[in-house]
């Protein structure tokens, strides 16, 4: 009876694993079709040649439902791997759409290509990246955007400006460029020149040296904190957030009556370039003026210290205006703690009129440079420079940066 049991128990294992394997021998044999690739969007006017990569355990086949898509390496094979599919440059006027259809046993898959259109009779380039690139004195990676309805190729003068990466292609693009180390004793410029039919554009990459310190992080074009090239009166900053106490007194221009503005043209209140900016800050005046204002920082490196500084001096008192206390200045983390300057991150520090201010001085006569210095918060990006009146004062400011210590 024992040994008809061990028989019995035997055949059922044997059954048990020939099941197994007939099971997985049904797997690998099941039919399988998966496409990797499930569109294209956007193919060029010039028309591609594109590669659809795909895994399948049969013989398969593709076409396409238009004329303007051919596959240069045959429409049939076996077994997994990538096929070509070739789109012709698209004449028709207008953008278009087509399916390309694999298949495989009673499998179907299908893929969209959709081809833009642009009229190519008028060259166009438009450099969208702002310039000139101003770099620090180590080693750089920066993009150049431009749109471009044709072939382009770019260039650079300069040996220490190369390109990571292609540096020709077809209608709108974005090149990189790598910048070395500047090892000289003064600053460089260099152009990088992209090229499409008979026009060409041109961006200017500016690097400083090891002794010219870190680029001031604020002075971009769109900004211009240095207020170098501001011709027209204008609220301030063009862009960026930023606000203050008065709230009909800032981010508008209007004369006297805004209480923080650009002013240009007016000498000898500037200090470099062709404008400044101008802050009222007095007792008693609630539309006219600010008790404070603030602007945000973003962008910064958490863990990395920064200085914050700008360059100003005051007018002259008279018998109508006569300037007392100072100018509380230092940087926060909430923009709740603004108007009184609560929890700086690194103290706070004072400037005012020459025979007001018990901190950093100015006068009539000359520009005195207020300096702050601090570091952005575990885990976080951005804070808020707060100024706060602590009397009456009216500072001219100029040549505004922050730049990241090393």
């Amino acid at each position: 009876m024992k040994k008809n049991t061990g028989k019995i128990a035997s055949l059922m294992m044997f059954l048990i694993l020939l099941q197994a394997c007939d099971k997985k021998e049904e797997l690998v044999n099941k039919p399988t079709l998966y496409v990797k690739t499930s569109g294209f969007s956007e193919v060029s006017t010039y028309g591609n040649t594109l590669e659809v990569e795909f895994l399948s355990n049969m013989d398969w086949s593709v076409s396409s439902n238009a004329d303007w898509i051919s596959f240069p390496d045959g429409t049939t094979g076996s077994q997994s791997g990538t096929f070509k599919a070739l789109v012709s440059r698209n004449e028709s006027g207008e953008e278009r759409s087509a399916t390309i259809t694999m298949i495989a046993g009673d499998i179907t898959k299908t893929i969209l290509v959709e081809q833009q259109y642009r009229d190519t009779a008028t060259p166009q380039l438009t450099i969208t990246t702002q310039g000139p690139i101003n770099v620090d004195y180590q080693n750089n990676s920066k993009s150049i955007a431009f749109i471009c309805n044709m072939q382009w190729t770019a260039s650079s003068d300069a040996d220490w400006i190369t390109f990571d990466g292609a540096n020709s292609g077809l209608e709108d693009g974005t090149v990189k460029i790598s910048i070395a180390n500047n090892e000289g004793t003064s600053s460089r410029t260099g152009t990088v020149s992209i090229t499409a039919g008979t026009l060409t554009r041109t961006i200017q990459v500016v690097q400083k040296t090891e002794a010219d310190g870190g680029i001031n992080l604020l002075d971009t074009p769109e900004e211009d904190y240095s207020f170098e090239l501001i011709t027209t009166n204008q609220s301030w900053p063009p862009r960026g957030e930023w606000g203050g106490s008065a709230t009909s007194g800032i981010g508008r221009f209007g004369g006297s009556g805004t209480a923080v503005r650009v002013v240009a043209g007016v000498s000898p209140v500037i200090r470099t370039g062709k404008s400044y900016l101008f802050v009222r800050m007095r007792a008693n005046e609630t539309t006219t003026s600010v008790d404070w204002f603030w602007r945000k920082l973003s962008g910064l490196t958490s863990g990395k210290s920064y200085t914050f500084s700008f360059w100003y001096k005051t007018p002259a008192n008279n018998a109508s205006f006569v300037q007392t206390g100072n100018i509380r200045l230092g940087a926060v983390q909430n923009v709740a703690d603004v108007a009184s300057l609560t929890n700086p991150l690194n103290g706070e520090i004072t400037f005012g009129h020459t025979e007001a201010s018990g901190g950093t001085p100015s006068s009539v006569d000359e520009f005195k440079q207020v300096s702050y210095t601090f570091t952005v918060p575990a885990g976080k990006t951005e804070v808020y420079i707060s100024w706060v009146r602590n009397g009456n004062q009216q500072p001219y400011i100029d040549d505004m940066s922050l730049v990241m210590n090393r």
